[in-house]
């Protein structure tokens, strides 16, 4: 899959429980870890180039580990068990958040 596209990196269905940590990629500009066990996320901090993150159908509970992600500018979010929406400042450019599907309230 890479070949076909080498700035993207399709992990979903894989049954992950954690972000893996991926090294010798940082010029990846989207990652797909939808569909897995993923419960925070996590080492993103050296994919400073991502702009689309796709972590749909994932048992995330909390926003944070995005700071740092300056280009990012959709987050993929819905269907998980998210409550409350913070942590979301540094990501100027985002221009597409998707966090339908969690358990936010007011």
């Amino acid at each position: 899959e890479k070949a076909i596209a080498p700035d993207s990196l399709n992990l979903d269905r894989r049954k992950l429980k954690v972000c893996p940590i991926i090294e010798g990629e940082e010029c990846i500009r989207l990652l797909n870890l939808q569909h897995n066990l993923i419960t925070q996320i996590q080492n993103m901090s050296n994919l400073q180039q991502l702009i689309f993150l796709d972590l749909y159908d994932n048992q995330i509970e909390e926003i944070r580990g995005l700071s740092n992600l300056y280009h990012l500018r959709v987050l993929m979010l819905g269907n998980n068990r998210i409550k409350k929406i913070s942590k979301l400042e540094n990501l100027k450019k985002l221009d597409v958040l998707d966090l339908h599907g969690n358990e936010i309230r007011k």
